[in-house]
């Protein structure tokens, strides 16, 4: 009953806030123009067929290739609070949205989520108010380095750094014979640990670059994963290769 009325508590505000920014002329001129986002079309389109997880994943293909896209940030965190539970996430494209509209008329509609967002990651995690805000402050560090992360992207510092090429190796000696393509090693299993304030979408980002590719990391690990929404703190996961 409870997921049910924060359903349709959230789907409310979404509603005020869709509102809202349609009484000004200015944003909803800049909601069509990136309404017209070939992602954004396809991800409003799988939204509006209540398939929620194309939604989703659509919204992440459009940040990917556009990160200032502040109608893709809004819808994002809109469908992880009310649909994925992923409660850390939402905050942070909602936080995204209002960095990107800072004079956006549903302000007040936008922190009142946010909010909510907080309180249901509370209950989520059955903690105690010391408790919460001490997992809150690692989360939003986690936050914090993603937004560096996101500007380090957009600056052109992590793709010159990743487009460097690699060291020469020496020169193999003429007596060593090459080795050949069947006995080459297998690639090493990555694992990777999952600390405070991780979702499958930061981990993925963390090995892939882009959080579109968590499924990946969900398939590879059914056996230690329940819900990939909610992701236990010190699980060993395996990082299928690139």
């Amino acid at each position: 009953m409870r997921r049910v009325l924060d359903v349709a508590r959230v789907g409310a505000l979404a509603a005020l806030l869709v509102l809202a920014a349609a009484a000004g002329c200015r944003r909803a001129s800049d909601d069509q123009r990136e309404a017209r986002n070939r992602h954004m079309r396809r991800a409003l389109a799988a939204k509006d067929a209540q398939d929620i997880d194309g939604a989703i994943e659509w919204c992440e293909r459009a940040l990917d290739r556009k990160p200032d896209l502040a109608l893709a940030h809004r819808e994002l965190a809109l469908m992880l609070d009310g649909f994925r539970e992923d409660y850390v996430a939402a905050i942070y494209h909602y936080r995204r949205y209002l960095d990107l509209r800072p004079d956006t008329p549903n302000r007040e509609a936008v922190e009142e989520l946010i909010r909510h967002a907080r309180m249901n990651f509370a209950t989520q995690i059955g903690a105690t108010p010391d408790e919460w805000q001490r997992d809150l402050q690692v989360r939003n560090d986690r936050i914090r380095a993603l937004e560096t992360e996101l500007a380090l992207w957009r600056s052109g510092e992590i793709q010159a750094a990743s487009a460097a090429p690699p060291p020469a190796a020496p020169a193999a000696r003429a007596a060593a014979p090459a080795p050949s393509a069947a006995a080459a090693p297998p690639p090493a299993v990555r694992t990777h640990v999952v600390s405070a304030g991780e979702t499958l979408g930061t981990i993925s980002s963390r090995y892939y670059g882009s959080p579109a590719q968590w499924n990946r990391i969900f398939d590879a690990n059914r056996d230690r994963i329940q819900n990939p929404n909610n992701v236990r703190v010190g699980t060993a996961l395996v990082i299928p290769a690139d």
